[in-house]
């Protein structure tokens, strides 16, 4: 079967149709953007940490420089030198002099940072802001010759790194002559991850493996500590990034390794930060994309009820007079072009069928004046078998069957030629029936007729010879064929739908076969050339009363075949 659409479905495909390249291509381009912008923010992260860690190692290569300097100084030469003799004042003045030095070397670094130089030999400890005793266990704990983190749970963490000399007494620190201590404070850095944040949308921490991260003062400890608890389970390059979720949202963490204090600086910032213009914009394209397809359906829906409605109501009524209800009208008000059109539909649908029903009346009335042309045909030979009658019962000297012949005739002359009213009452009709088996009886002599019809119909209105065709069917064609004795009955009766008679004989019948044609041949349009009396007798009452009206054929419970008249006020 044939797939047909109506404008509305058309409209509606037509605009899902040109909205779905529209979503994909966006969708592709918006998708593209993101993995642009993401490619982009990364990389500008990397390049900001990447600085930001040179920084940090430039400043901390300054200090291990300075433990350099410090170790070439010439007063800790002289201190050193056991050879002269020196004086309490000369060995103070020496050391007042290492410690302006140091406090001069201390502040070209942009960090607070302390310088301590330990003399192993001489037990003494010289410090720009630091006066403590000399702690042999302290040292060979923490003598490294690199940089080295150390946390503290109360006070400020540090990293510090030592310089020995002579460099072989690394592996045995009292055998130096001076070990020099460069130590900064983890505030330096606390500082510089302020500063970075500021210029920056993340928030950047220094991550030690195992260790606590170093982190401002703004910062978030609790998802600091969720991203470490990540970091700890990564491998991570000397740089890169990744896209970790936490706390149901995506963050983009980047991370740059420090080469100096070989921990990393990470940086992370929402994903949805990131992309919230991107996301806008994609919202805002999607809201308009919704917006222009609920408008489209609002057009369609108004164009459906505007055009498709009116459209389905005219091809309804095609329909209809197509096949054949010509009292189709359109009940329906579009308030709109197709109100003229409707109004002009009713109008050439009243036309159309004012002109069947012309021609529908002027067919009956034909078939009525056909009817009645083949009575004047007949009844010539009907009359010549009374008068034929009349004269052998005067023969014969029966003057009671002839005179009942002359009155019945008379009176059933009288009614067949009042021919001025198609109508006539129950009551008439019956009284001409009756003229006709009284005549007919007198004739064949083997039949009698019983009536009952009750006194609540006589007056009714029915179309004349609406009873006789039958009657004269049933002595003709069933009485008339048969040897035994013949009977028919006439019986009416009232219904809450209409009236009926019903006609029985006890004639040869009909098979079940010829009973349904010839229900159908009665049936059968106006347009069919039909001569038989039960067609016009059937017509007539569909035309005269409803559509439930007409003639119903069945076998008789008498033997024969039962006509059933019925129709509707």
């Amino acid at each position: 079967m044939r797939l047909k659409l109506n404008i509305f479905k058309k409209i509606m495909l037509f605009i899902i149709v040109l909205l779905i390249p529209i979503v994909i291509l966006y969708s592709y381009s918006n998708q593209v953007s993101v993995t642009v912008v993401e490619d982009e923010i990364q990389n500008s992260n990397l390049n900001r940490l990447s600085f930001f860690t040179s920084q940090m190692d430039n400043i901390v290569n300054q200090l291990s420089i300075t433990s350099i300097i410090v170790s070439k100084d010439q007063s800790i030469k002289e201190l050193l030198d056991t050879t002269n003799q020196k004086s309490m004042f000369e060995q103070l003045r020496l050391q007042e002099s290492i410690v302006g030095k140091l406090n001069l070397l201390s502040a070209t670094s942009s960090w607070s940072n302390r310088l301590t130089i330990y003399f192993p030999k001489t037990k003494q400890v010289v410090s720009n802001d630091y006066n403590g005793v000399y702690d042999p266990d302290f040292l060979r704990k923490n003598l490294k010759t690199h940089w080295e983190y150390h946390p503290q749970e109360a006070g400020d963490a540090y990293f510090t790194k030592f310089m020995v000399s002579p460099l072989i007494s690394y592996l045995d620190p009292e055998d130096a002559e001076a070990i020099i201590e460069v130590r900064f404070f983890q505030q330096n850095l606390i500082n510089m991850l302020s500063d970075f944040q500021q210029v920056g949308k993340g928030t950047p921490f220094l991550y030690y493996p195992g260790e606590e991260p170093i982190m401002n003062t703004v910062s978030d400890p609790t998802l600091i500590r969720k991203l470490v608890a990540r970091l700890d389970s990564e491998h991570l390059e000397p740089l890169g990034h990744l896209i970790v979720e936490m706390n149901q949202e995506k963050y983009l963490v980047d991370y740059v390794k420090s080469k100096n204090l070989d921990c990393y600086l990470v940086d992370f910032v929402p994903l949805e930060k990131i992309l919230s213009p991107i996301v806008k914009s994609r919202n805002l394209f999607y809201f308009s994309i919704g917006l222009l397809l609920i408008m489209s359906i609002v057009v369609a829906l108004l164009l459906y009820k505007q055009v498709q409605i009116p459209i389905k109501w005219l091809l309804r009524g095609v329909h209809g007079i197509r096949s054949g209800q010509y009292a189709m009208r359109l009940h329906y008000n579009p308030n709109n072009e197709f109100d003229y059109l409707f109004l002009r539909f009713n109008e050439m649908a009243g036309q159309i069928q004012e002109l069947v029903e012309k021609v529908y009346m002027e067919n009956i009335r034909y078939r009525e004046a056909k009817l009645k042309h083949l009575q004047s045909q007949i009844n010539p030979h009907f009359l010549y078998n009374c008068l034929f009658f009349i004269k052998n019962m005067i023969a014969v000297g029966d003057k009671q069957a002839a005179t009942a012949m002359v009155l019945n005739l008379g009176d059933y002359y009288r009614y067949i030629t009042k021919l001025e009213n198609a109508m006539t009452t129950l009551q008439d009709e019956m009284n001409m029936v009756q003229n006709y088996l009284n005549i007919q009886n007198l004739r064949i002599e083997r039949f009698h007729y019983e009536i009952d019809i009750p006194e609540s119909m006589a007056q009714l209105v029915i179309p004349r010879l609406m009873i006789q065709p039958i009657v004269e069917n049933a002595i003709v064609h069933g009485i008339g064929k048969m040897e035994r004795y013949g009977i028919i009955s006439i019986e009416g009766s009232r219904t809450e739908t209409g009236n009926r008679i019903i006609i029985d004989d006890n004639g040869i019948g009909m098979s079940d076969e010829k009973l349904a044609e010839l229900q159908q041949r009665v049936a059968l349009p106006m347009e069919e050339e039909m001569s038989c009396g039960l067609w016009n007798v059937h017509q007539r009452l569909l035309y005269q009363f409803k559509k439930n009206s007409g003639l119903v054929f069945s076998h008789s419970p008498q033997g024969g075949i039962r006509v059933e008249i019925r129709w509707e006020e």
